[in-house]
C-alpha cells in the first residue's frame, strides 16, 4: 500500500487517543452541566444526583487518563473520521424516542436497530433483521415482563 499519493489514508497530526480523551471530557462536562441542579446528598441521605454525577466524574477521569496517555510519543494518529456512524446511531435514539409511544416497542425497537445499521456500510440486511428481532424480543421480555415497566408493546393492536 502506498504511503503517499491520492490513495493514501489521510491522517491528522493529533493522536487518536487525545481526540478520544477530549470527547470523553466534553461528555463529562456536559453531563455535569446538565446535572448541576440535582443534589448528590439531600438532608444526610443520598440524593438523585449522586449516581449520575459519579458516572460523569468517572467518565471525565477516564477521559483525562486517555488524553494523558495519548500525549506520549509514538501514538497512532487520527485517520479520516466519518460522522456517518454517530449520526445514524444518535438518529436511531431520537427515532426510538419519537416512535415508542405511538407505535410501541414491537415496532420502535426493530425500527431503531434498522436505522442505526445504516451507520455502517458493511451491515447486511439479513443480519440486521435477525438482530433487530432478537434484541426487541429480549427488550420486551426484560422491560415489560421481568421489570414490569409500563412500556407500550403495540398500542395500535393491543392497547397501552
Amino acid at each position: 500500500m502506498a504511503t503517499d499519493g491520492p490513495d493514501a489514508p489521510r491522517t491528522a497530526r493529533i493522536p487518536r487517543d487525545v481526540v478520544a480523551g477530549m470527547v470523553l471530557l466534553l461528555i463529562a462536562i456536559g453531563a455535569w452541566f446538565g446535572l448541576r441542579d440535582l443534589p448528590a446528598f439531600d438532608k444526610s441521605a443520598i440524593g438523585p444526583g449522586l449516581l449520575p454525577k459519579t458516572v460523569a466524574t468517572l467518565i471525565g477521569a477516564l477521559g483525562l487518563m486517555i488524553l494523558a496517555l495519548g500525549l506520549g510519543a509514538g501514538r497512532e494518529r487520527l485517520e479520516r473520521f466519518s460522522f456517518r456512524g454517530p449520526l445514524f446511531v444518535l438518529g436511531a435514539v431520537g427515532l426510538f424516542a419519537v416512535t415508542i409511544r405511538p407505535l410501541g416497542l414491537v415496532v420502535a425497537g426493530p425500527l431503531a436497530v434498522a436505522f442505526s445499521a445504516f451507520g455502517d456500510r458493511n451491515s447486511r440486511p439479513f443480519e440486521v433483521v435477525v438482530f433487530a428481532i432478537v434484541l426487541s424480543a429480549l427488550c420486551i421480555l426484560l422491560f415489560k415482563y421481568i421489570l414490569r415497566l409500563p412500556i407500550p408493546l403495540a398500542p395500535f393492536y393491543l392497547g397501552y
